[in-house]
């Protein structure tokens, strides 16, 4: 049996043993930080979805419009025209998924910074058209508010997910399983392909693969997993502006993704976590969270360049070397 074979047994273990601690974590966690930990499980499967185009060589920053998307069309649909959320859900990573593949085809055709400044643009405009048009139906600047609540029944008993704790395992379930399909697409053949693309574009379309297509997919999949986390997101906190989804929470979502590290799956999870823990030290400070973010985000680039996921591969290699 050779090293690989020897570690895989271990490896599996360790992912049910996480999964295992997750789902028995709020038996320790006030109510307080179980909706803490809804919103870290949204932002893990927001980056992961974002880090899913930058192996491809491109920065999607309209990926927060696409949440912005996914939750008012969700919050629409299951508030005023009383359509239930668990069918909703599903259907706003669609929309998205739609909406996505449409811009994609101007938008990939921009090369660069031009692809960069595109996407910024598209996810202003998104704002600037939340906050002020069609008013009636998404409330404007102040926010839609109230949001239903999604209910669910069972033998007969119905079951509303008003809670903290209802919130971090619906949060929760959604992030586990949407973080198994996003790191099988990138082990798959078009996860290779997409890796290809950021390494020689050019090259890979002398062998025959469509560079566009598979760019276009890529940019639509991640727009799919932004409306599901916009649609649960503005069911779990209950009121939305077109501000929550601005540049700013684009800018922490980028910082969280270098400081976990881009070239490692689990580098966007580490850096979730880590950080959404210390900004809620950080909250105290009020204006100057920012602030803080900036300088963690200096430190992380200069002193780990592979972020935290490639300081924990050193310790990981470090004492397997040493059986």
């Amino acid at each position: 049996m050779n090293k690989k074979s020897w570690l895989r047994g271990p490896v599996y273990v360790g992912y049910v043993g996480m999964i295992a601690l997750i789902f028995v974590l709020p038996v320790v966690l006030s109510g307080y930080w179980e909706h803490v930990f809804a919103l870290i499980f949204i932002k893990i499967i927001l980056c992961l979805a974002l880090r899913q185009m930058l192996i491809s060589g491109l920065l999607n920053l309209s990926i927060v419009s696409f949440m912005a998307i996914g939750a008012y069309f969700s919050v629409v649909m299951t508030t005023t025209l009383g359509i239930s959320f668990w069918i909703i859900m599903p259907l706003s990573g669609v929309v998205c998924f739609i909406i996505g593949l449409c811009l994609s085809f101007p938008v990939l055709r921009l090369k660069g910074a031009y692809f960069f400044i595109g996407t910024v643009c598209f996810a202003v405009a998104i704002i600037i058209f939340f906050s002020n048009f069609f008013i009636e139906t998404f409330a404007g600047i102040p926010g839609f508010t109230p949001i239903a609540v999604p209910k669910i029944k069972l033998l007969g008993i119905e079951i509303k997910f008003h809670s903290n704790i209802s919130h971090y395992y619906l949060a929760c379930i959604y992030m586990i399983v949407s973080a198994m399909i996003i790191k099988r697409l990138e082990f798959s053949r078009y996860g290779l392909y997409w890796k290809a693309i950021s390494q020689a574009d050019r090259l890979i379309e002398t062998v025959g693969v469509s560079l566009f297509k598979y760019k276009m997919l890529n940019f639509a999949i991640s727009c799919f997993f932004a409306g599901i986390s916009g649609s649960i997101y503005a069911h779990i906190i209950g009121i939305i502006t077109p501000q929550d989804f601005g540049l700013e929470f684009l800018f922490i979502l980028v910082a969280l993704i270098v400081v976990g590290g881009i070239e490692s799956f689990w580098g966007p999870i580490l850096g979730v976590v880590v950080l959404s823990v210390i900004a809620e030290f950080l909250r105290d400070f009020g204006q100057y969270e920012l602030i803080g973010y900036g300088i963690i985000l200096v430190f992380a680039i200069i002193f780990l360049p592979k972020g935290l996921a490639g300081l924990s591969e050193k310790i990981y290699a470090s004492i397997t070397r040493s059986y």
